[in-house]
């Protein structure tokens, strides 16, 4: 019979062929258009968020600048307080206003609103006391917006303006209102400088709060708003949209709000940056065509080596279709074995042979499935062992966890509670089952501090280091009647490998906040108390002592002269009470000022020097270079005085203290170095504590309040500096401090 031949279509080759190329074409398309839409649309919105990052900017640029006028004009007015001269305001003014260019005018009134001093002399006499800037002042605000200038033979052609205006209350001739107007074309120049060459692609604009358009192109300008964007930006918020203009164009628009900046509160001003929508997404359509392009070059790539690899599966079955003919008919015929599947000359053979064995290998299958039961119970006894022993452990934790004086309480890494003890819930006054699942800083944190919260843990989540873990913290907490306490937290965080959370034991520290007040009081009332009678006390037994009440028996001189020396040692400790008061309180003043420091120095040295020649020691100030330093003078020759006097104290007979000053990396490092007996190891931690003194017998002998160290740190501190020893007992001692160069 004679065979009736396939259609080429329908034989295996190119059915598989068809298949390569159908799979590789749809396969090539597919992922060419999910790259296009992942990329266009993170393209598309980074061109927005550059937008918006540009209008962030700008907004930031203003709130700064504005800030920095703001902060200058305080300060003047603040200067100007105690000015004895119009003149001196005259030269004071004109300084100012040549120093920076934006300054149209500044000129300070009297009570009445009279202009009594300007800038060049301008505007002197007038009446201003009903101008805008006048009656913001006095009502408490300091800025106003934008609008045209208003000096003498002004008019709307003139460069507009804004006011910042500060009322003067002095104790000289000063006391009416200091005002500024400051040029507009400074925001033209901010523009300029963060868009550059690119304001010729994008139109970046300032839009007042009644949304009024003070600076941006021709046809906005001087118009008023209504937009999306600009509402969204009202919101405080920052992004970009794209929306269609009243000039009927559409734009990509970036918006960001002015919110002020540290002791300014700004102008409420908006910022939007619009590009048109086809010069904005110019880049995107290049970026489509590119990928559609390499898209059909991979298809038509794909789609020959698809054919290509079907004629190469197919090849090995048609020599063995043939070879199955030809046995079909009869003829002799070598089943080939040199192709790639050698599986199909092998199958039967390989079937049989399966049959065979496994009916072989069903006794030892049965004998496998039996030792395998066995092992199954033996495993599943030590997994039952290894169960309990893990409840007994959890058991043990917990019971250790609800025995503990102290709350504990677990959360996971987004803050929500997932263990709560008894302890905690009588603590809190929240029952586990009403706080498990709740965030932290919803139920347990006052909502001043819940930022803080959640700023702490996104910090874990992302690095998983805090400042705040495994160390005790002071914090503020409140319980379920919303009743705010202080408390001691510890910390930690905990990984099991699958998961992490972290651990807290609470500690309510209220009694020791309270004995600590008390205290603080008690060490005020005393101090304040003991000084008015001991100042008296100490200036009459000076009187004696000096021989203004004639001449007195010896022993009469020497018991007065006792009693002075212990009344002078009363007094400066109870001054140095009163500082580390006012230290601790925050009320204590610094007279700030940039000054050379070496002769600090050696006024130190000499206020020192009869106290040195009495123990018999020496000051050496080593040669040197001097450094600018700012701070108070009377503070640190405070500091240096008591560092002097300590090295003296206990500097052997016949000693030398020496005094160094060195500049390095922008600091200044003074040292005081003497040859005495050393810091005791066990004392290095305590030594700038307060009442903090050696134990040992030597440095007892030598008197002392324990208080000087401790003011020394604060004062050094509080110029932003540190302060610190070395001591290599008996050998050489030396105390110093740094502070950073003017």
């Amino acid at each position: 019979m004679k065979r009736r031949r396939l259609l080429p279509l329908t034989t295996l080759g190119a059915w598989l062929a068809f298949a390569f190329s159908a799979l590789s074409v749809l396969l090539t398309l597919l992922l060419a258009l999910v790259i296009e839409r992942t990329v266009s649309r993170d393209v598309a919105a980074n061109i927005g968020s550059s937008l918006a990052e540009l209008a962030q900017q700008t907004a930031s640029r203003l709130d700064r600048g504005l800030f920095e006028r703001h902060r200058e004009i305080l300060l003047m007015s603040e200067r100007l307080r105690d000015a004895d001269t119009w003149r001196e305001v005259q030269a004071d003014l004109d300084a100012t206003r040549n120093s920076y260019r934006y300054y149209l005018w500044l000129g300070l009134t009297d009570e009445k609103g009279v202009v009594q001093a300007g800038s060049g002399g301008a505007r002197k006499g007038d009446d201003v006391s009903q101008t805008p800037w006048f009656r913001s002042a006095r009502a408490g605000n300091h800025l106003v917006d934008v609008h045209s200038g208003e000096l003498p033979g002004a008019s709307d052609g003139l460069p507009r303006q804004f006011d910042i205006a500060f009322p003067v209350q002095g104790t000289g001739i000063t006391n009416g209102v200091l005002a500024a107007h400051v040029s507009w074309e400074w925001a033209k120049d901010v523009r300029q400088v963060i868009f550059g060459a690119a304001a010729r692609r994008m139109d970046p604009l300032i839009v007042a709060a009644d949304g009024s358009v003070l600076l941006g192109p021709p046809d906005a300008e001087g118009g008023k708003l209504q937009l999306a964007s600009l509402q969204r930006a009202q919101a405080r918020e920052r992004g970009y949209l794209i929306e269609q203009w009243p000039n009927g164009q559409k734009y990509l628009v970036g918006f960001a709000r002015s919110n002020g900046f540290l002791g300014s509160p700004g102008l409420g001003w908006y910022v939007l940056v619009r590009q048109e929508l086809g010069t904005a997404y110019a880049p995107l359509r290049e970026l489509q065509q590119r990928i559609a392009i390499a898209g059909a070059l991979l298809a038509i790539l794909f789609s020959i080596i698809g054919w290509f690899a079907a004629r190469a599966v197919t090849r090995p079955l048609k020599e063995l279709t043939a070879a199955a003919r030809r046995l079909e008919s009869g003829d002799p015929v070598e089943v080939p074995t040199s192709h790639g599947y050698r599986e199909v000359e092998v199958l039967g053979t390989a079937l049989k042979s399966m049959v065979e064995r496994l009916h072989s290998k069903g006794d030892e299958l049965a004998t496998l499935n039996g030792q395998l039961e066995q092992r199954v119970q033996q495993r599943t006894a030590e997994l039952q062992e290894a169960f309990e022993r893990v409840q007994a452990n959890e058991h043990r934790v917990q019971t250790i966890i609800e025995s503990a004086q102290d709350p504990f309480i677990g959360t996971d890494l987004d803050g929500r509670v997932t263990d709560w003890s008894s302890r905690a819930e009588a603590v809190f006054g929240w029952a586990r089952e009403e706080v498990v699942g709740r965030r932290i800083s919803e139920v347990l944190v006052p909502p001043r501090y819940a930022t803080n919260v959640e700023v702490t843990l996104e910090q874990v989540r992302r690095t998983g280091h805090s400042a705040a873990l495994n160390r005790p913290v002071e914090r503020v907490m409140i319980d379920r009647q919303g009743r705010e306490f202080p408390v001691e937290l510890r910390l930690g965080l905990v990984s099991t490998g699958e998961q992490r959370f972290f651990t807290a034991f609470v500690h309510d520290i209220s009694r020791r906040k309270e004995v600590e007040r008390m205290k603080d009081e008690f060490i005020s009332t005393v101090s304040h108390e003991l000084r008015t009678p001991l100042t008296a006390i100490y200036g009459s037994l000076n009187l004696l002592t000096s021989g203004m009440a004639g001449e007195l028996p010896p022993d009469v001189m020497q018991l007065l002269t006792i009693s002075h020396e212990s009344t002078e040692r009363l007094i400066r400790l109870i001054n140095e009470m009163l500082d580390l008061e006012k230290i601790a309180s925050g009320k204590i003043e610094y007279r700030m000022a940039a000054q050379p420091l070496r002769p600090l120095l050696e006024q130190a040295i000499r206020d020192t020097g009869a106290y040195a020649e009495s123990m018999r020691v020496q000051f050496h100030l080593l040669p040197g270079a001097d450094a600018r330093i700012y701070g108070d003078a009377d503070r640190l020759v405070q500091v240096c005085v008591n560092l002097l006097s300590n090295a003296a104290k206990f500097s052997p007979p016949g000693g030398e203290v020496e005094i160094t000053l060195q500049v390095d990396e922008g600091k200044a490092r003074v040292a005081v170095a003497d040859h005495g007996p050393g810091v005791p190891p066990e004392f290095h931690e305590r030594i700038f504590q307060r009442f903090a003194q050696a134990d040992a017998s030597d440095r007892r002998a030598q008197g002392g309040t324990g208080l000087g160290l401790a003011i020394c740190r604060s004062i050094i501190e509080a110029h932003g500096g540190r302060m610190g020893f070395t001591s290599e007992p008996d050998v050489r001692t030396e105390f110093f401090f740094e502070l950073p160069l003017a």
